[in-house]
């Protein structure tokens, strides 16, 4: 494939990239491809690299070795990144209104004042989340399903043209998994959505593709699930548990790292 076809479908792609901390490697030799309207999974044990691949992505770290190409490189403040809510100070005074409101920053700067469509903006996705009633709340009497919705929606506002959910589904209550399916599915029609899960299931509608990471990264352009491979990733028997929801298999992992 020429790298005009390649650019043509692909959004970014990681190239043999290794990378860690304190001289010990985290990710080594990852390649990975990710497609204008692909649903990405990335799986894997605790400390496997899973975090740490999406911060070299985010340009946040800086690889030892090996780099990452924007083929379709989002405008200023359009990439979507919700973290953890665990990482969240919760006892900074600010309304959930104001806290969604924050996502604007990217494209305001700083020292810009909000305009009028900034807010209409953040009513419409308070909306979509269900947390309209809530806007005047302060974060810190939010449950942990309505913070994570709110992070989400800090994403949202900045109309992202990809968007990479760090654990989205982790703690948070059914109502929340309920409206988070559904919007990722409908996001998916026109951006990439990358998660990062321990819970696959919750999102098994969704995910086209998926990739294991343990160091290593081995693609599934599939998205399907098997004990075996699972096994390989995590390096310990691991039991597949679908809780209600359709569970796939993938087939066996292969030397090939990326996808498409």
């Amino acid at each position: 494939m020429s790298v005009l076809e390649l650019g043509r479908d692909c959004m970014l792609e990681v190239r043999g990239v290794t990378f860690g901390y304190d001289g010990e490697a985290v990710l080594q030799n990852v390649d990975l491809r990710i497609g204008q309207r692909d649903f990405l999974a990335i799986i894997g044990p605790n400390g496997g690299g899973k975090t740490t691949l999406l911060r070299v992505i985010l340009g946040l770290e800086r690889p030892w070795w090996g780099q990452v190409h924007w083929y379709h490189r989002p405008s200023r403040g359009r990439i979507g990144y919700v973290p953890q809510f665990s990482t969240f100070d919760r006892n900074f005074p600010l309304s959930l209104e104001d806290a969604v409101l924050m996502g604007r920053l990217g494209q305001r700067g700083p020292l810009r004042r909000y305009h009028r469509e900034d807010r209409l903006a953040v009513a419409r996705v308070l909306e979509r989340l269900k947390l309209a009633d809530h806007a005047r709340s302060p974060i810190a009497e939010l449950s942990g399903g309505q913070m994570q919705r709110a992070l989400i929606g800090r994403a949202l506002v900045a109309e992202p043209e990809i968007l990479f959910l760090d654990e989205p589904t982790a703690s948070v209550d059914a109502e929340t998994r309920t409206v988070l399916s559904a919007l990722l599915q409908e996001l998916n029609t026109r951006i990439p959505v990358v998660v990062i899960t321990h819970d696959a299931t919750s999102i098994a509608a969704q995910v086209k593709q998926i990739a294991c990471v343990n160091r290593r990264l081995w693609y599934h352009g599939s998205g399907e699930l098997t004990n075996e491979q699972l096994e390989e990733a995590y390096g310990c028997p691991v039991e597949l548990i679908a809780h209600g929801v359709p569970h796939r298999v993938l087939g066996e992992h292969s030397h090939s790292h990326h996808g498409h």
